[in-house]
């Protein structure tokens, strides 16, 4: 099975163990607590409650990672498990031969067989919690069965991966779909606890704050374990770099060594006289590489001046058998002559004295420190010949290299061939050096990576090997340091987070459950005088009194008692009434969901939903069993078929299509498609999801309106502009109509600067980027200015301004109260084309109590064509306009009021409109004052 890095693995066994004790501790603590939860007895609910307290205790043990219940599949939690469970199934019911049948029929190939006893006991659990859930109704057993089924498959395939170390490097896919099936498990025992404790406000109480807990918890471990999982895990690869680093340039180091050496033994008297004289030179090549101590030299060669072999040695690297196991091969003649066409050879034999390098012959799986030097005639004469040395960087050489830097391991690469490896399994040289990487190391240099073999993790740094010159050769050393140190880490970090989560949790809920107490204790003396009367005492009262709520509530309570009798028909009429009404709310609910349909592996529908129904206008007992092209058909917008990648259980999404529908016009939906595959990969069925893009469609014509609206308010001012520069430009203007040109301009200008700041600022509001500045703003001068302005802009219409004297200051953006207020005289001038009086009223508003403060009131009114009562209600939206059309008579964005509304909610404002169709238009701003 393919692995994982174990990043996510930790936070998910984190908060799946986390979360089992939770729900096992605390249905524990219930059913003792609350004995009405479970109607089993009080033995029953002794063994229920001893089986989930071994349950939790297991999920304690594991999610701390103790030595003892490392893995999933320890026998101390498999053990814990199966007796836990046990105990929950005798509590629950005792196992009729129909549950110990079933337990037995259930078989699975698992690797420890002591690992299917839990699961066993885990179905037996579920199968008698699904016998009680059907003799007592309303006790939500269900889930508890449905949970035991799904911790029960969790069980079968942990025996699959039993081994399973969440702090390791790597974790398999049986061991994340065994936790994320028990996660489903306890979700659906979770569900049981809460509709368990919903009728107890102390246990909802504490039910909060575990489900906070499990969020806070979650959160932290992930942050904190993948921090320092990086951290330590970056340290150990920046190690291996040095390592790697190191490793070559002892190399280098050697092979500088191997010359000097060379030259040391080329020097030797006797070596000068056994090759001037051609004398026992082959036992002479034995001596140099076996007997002198003071050289390390695994290979020699003796040529005469012209390069001719005179004798040489035969023993070459120690490499890898097919076996993986070391072993010495012999050079053959053509080994040697491959050797000894080194240009190390060539250097030589073109007059250098010595040379050395570190040579590759990937046809003879050699990798060498090669030197050679001339040995010179004792006589003085000349060259005698020249001296061949080598060291093989071999098995040897690798296993040198990995004793130097345990516990790291060391390999040599050839080719995408492994030549040496201290490995201790057979590896292949992708699995150490991928294709990218080699890539990167043609230029030289050295890569870092993590690698995963044979299901370990390790930290790697290649790096190739260079020659004399500093050039790569073809040969790469790796080494792979395991992951183990920052398994280790991980495992002491679960461990002290768990142990701390655990004991602040336990603190957290024992106090949250000493506070619900407290808080809860009237509430129950209210449920029992309640249940005093519900059993006809209707002289019950309620011991309950103060000044609070609860107080209140008791006293009102003691009051309503006299007329319970009277108000019985009436509560049950209410009650009706809420359960139609809540059931109609369900099905609203369940209609505003994506239109799905499943199919089997022949693309025939199994599933279709409430929505398909309704979008496809099809019914569920129609289409079942039918093939989904017959079922589902969409068209483009030229009205051809699509064919949906659904159809031929394929993969993808396709948008801009129209789903045809019986006997009702076509609508756009957007279409996914996706693959369902069983456990062996193969395609099982598929599923679509529908989505009706009405709404989008929409949203785009409106986005379409807007820049068609934007076009043309910016083509208005823009069209007197051109037209009145061209003339200045072009033509003689008398001055007087050049001042009427410039003004013309310049008003323009102005028009066209307004259209730019709206957008600039409305764009700014949006995004949160402006906000109001507070200062003191003098609104009585303010107003009286824009009215001046007005008054000499709007030569068809009479601004007359009423403004109270002494009207108090407010504190706001003076620029953004000036622009909502122009906007607002602006649309009473733009919507009243025959002009008329405009009247801008400005008063001050005393405190109304507490609930008001005191406020300025500003209100401008038009005598101009109104507004559609239908209109009024959206006059403050986005983009809205009282006519849209392309042939419209009234300019703007739609953004002018939008944007009035949203400064004047700035400063904590209100805005509103009062209009009626051809009888003018007063819109009114009350905004908080600041008292002079």
């Amino acid at each position: 099975m393919p692995m994982f890095e174990s990043f996510l693995a930790v936070p998910l066994h984190f908060t799946v163990e986390f979360l089992g004790f939770l729900l096992f501790a605390g249905s524990s603590v219930l059913i003792l607590a609350r004995p009405d939860t479970l109607d089993i007895g009080r033995i029953g609910r002794s063994m229920t409650a001893a089986g989930l307290t071994v349950l939790a205790g297991a999920n304690v043990v594991h999610g701390a990672s103790f030595e003892f219940a490392l893995y999933d599949g320890d026998e101390v939690l498999a053990t814990s498990r199966a007796v836990g469970f046990l105990l929950a199934a005798g509590g629950l019911a005792v196992p009729s031969k129909r549950a110990a049948s079933l337990s037995a029929a259930a078989s699975f190939q698992i690797r420890e067989p002591l690992l299917f006893l839990p699961a066993a006991t885990a179905l037996l659990a579920g199968f008698s919690a699904w016998r009680r859930a059907r003799r007592t109704p309303q006790s939500y057993l269900e889930a508890v069965a449905v949970g035991a089924v799904l911790l029960a498959m969790a069980e079968v395939l942990t025996s699959v991966a039993p081994r399973a170390d969440i702090s390791s490097g790597t974790v398999g896919t049986y061991a994340y779909i065994a936790h994320g099936v028990k996660l489903l498990g306890y979700v659906t025992l979770g569900v049981w606890l809460a509709k368990s404790a919903r009728n107890s406000i102390r246990t909802r109480f504490v039910v909060s704050f575990a489900a906070l807990l499990v969020v806070v918890v979650l959160a932290l471990s992930t942050a904190l374990t993948g921090v320092i999982s990086n951290n330590v895990g970056e340290e150990q690869l920046r190690t291996v770099e040095t390592q790697v680093d190191s490793a070559v340039r002892n190399i280098e180091s050697d092979r500088r060594d191997l010359l000097e050496e060379t030259g040391q033994i080329a020097a030797l008297p006797e070596i000068q006289r056994s090759v001037e004289g051609r004398q026992n030179i082959a036992s002479l090549v034995e001596v140099v590489r076996t007997q002198l101590e003071f050289f390390d030299v695994d290979f020699v060669a003796v040529l005469d001046p012209r390069g001719r072999q005179l004798a040489f040695s035969r023993e070459g690297p120690h490499l890898l058998n097919a076996q993986g196991r070391g072993e010495r091969r012999r050079l053959d003649g053509v080994d040697v002559l491959t050797l000894l066409g080194s240009p190390v050879v060539t250097e030589l034999s073109e007059g250098r004295r010595g040379s050395s390098s570190i040579d590759v012959i990937p046809e003879a799986d050699i990798v060498a420190e090669l030197a050679g030097v001339e040995i010179e005639s004792p006589t003085g004469d000349g060259r005698a010949g020249y001296l061949i040395t080598a060291r093989w960087i071999d098995q040897l050489t690798v296993e040198a290299i990995a004793d130097s830097f345990a516990p790291s391991h060391a390999t040599l690469i050839v080719d995408e061939r492994v030549l040496a490896s201290t490995l201790p399994f057979p590896v292949a040289a992708d699995a150490l050096v991928p294709e990218d990487v080699r890539r990167e190391l043609v230029l030289g240099g050295r890569e870092s990576l993590q690698q995963s073999v044979d299901g370990d993790s390790y930290f790697g740094s290649v790096a190739r090997l260079p020659n004399a010159l500093g050039n790569p050769t073809t040969a790469t050393i790796s080494l792979s340091a395991p992951s183990s140190i920052v398994a280790d880490t991980r495992e002491d970090v679960i461990r002290v987070l768990f142990l701390a989560a655990l004991g602040i949790t336990i603190i957290v809920l024992v106090l949250a459950w000493l506070s619900g107490r407290r808080l809860t204790q009237p509430i129950r003396q209210l449920t029992r005088t309640a249940a005093a009367v519900s059993e006809g005492d209707l002289e019950a009262t309620a011991p309950v009194s103060g000044d609070d709520e609860v107080g209140r509530l008791g006293d009102t309570f003691n009051q309503m008692t006299s007329a319970i009798r009277r108000m019985t028909g009436d509560l049950r009429t209410a009650a009706h009434e809420e359960h139609d009404l809540r059931e109609r709310i369900e099905k609203i609910i369940q209609s505003m969901a994506d239109a799905l349909v499943a199919v089997d592996a022949d693309a025939r529908v199994v599933a279709f939903n409430a929505e398909a129904e309704v979008m496809a206008g099809r019914d569920v007992a129609d289409v079942i069993g039918r093939p989904i092209a017959e079922v589902i058909r969409v068209i483009d917008s030229q009205g051809e078929t699509v064919h949906l990648p659904i159809y031929d259980l394929g993969e993808g999404s396709l948008g801009s299509v129209f789903l045809e529908r019986s006997q009702r016009s076509p609508i756009p939906v957007a279409v996914t498609s996706a693959v369902l595959r069983d456990e062996n990969g193969e395609v099982a069925g598929g599923v679509a999801v529908l989505r009706d893009m009405t709404q989008e469609r929409e949203v785009e014509r409106v986005k379409s309106e807007f820049l068609s609206n934007i076009s043309h308010e910016l083509r208005t001012p823009l069209t007197p502009i051109k037209g009145y520069a061209d003339m200045l430009a072009h033509k003689d203007v008398a001055p007087e109509k050049q001042r009427i040109f410039a003004s013309g301009i310049l008003e323009s200008t102005i028009r066209l600067e307004r259209i730019v700041g709206l957008l600039v600022d409305f764009t700014a509001l949006e995004a949160g980027r402006l906000a109001p500045k507070a200062r003191l703003v003098d609104m009585e001068t303010l107003l009286e200015r824009l009215s001046a302005e007005w008054s000499d802009r709007a030569s068809r219409h009479d601004v007359v301004a009423d403004i109270e004297p002494g009207l108090e200051k407010v504190m706001g953006d003076e620029r953004l109260l000036r622009r909502s207020i122009e906007e607002v005289i602006d649309n009473a001038v733009k919507f009243s084309p025959d002009g008329g009086e405009i009247r801008l009223v400005a008063r001050n508003l005393q405190a109304n109590g507490a609930a008001l403060p005191n406020r300025i009131e500003v209100s401008i009114t038009d005598q101009g064509i109104g507004i559609d009562p239908d209109d009024v209600a959206h006059v403050f939206s986005d983009f809205h306009q009282l006519d849209a059309s392309t042939t419209r008579t009234y300019g703007g964005l739609g953004l002018g009021l939008a944007f009035v509304r949203r400064i004047v909610e700035a400063h904590d404002g209100i805005v509103e409109v009062d209009s009626a169709h051809t009888t003018g238009t007063r819109l009114t701003m009350r905004i908080p004052s600041v008292d002079s």
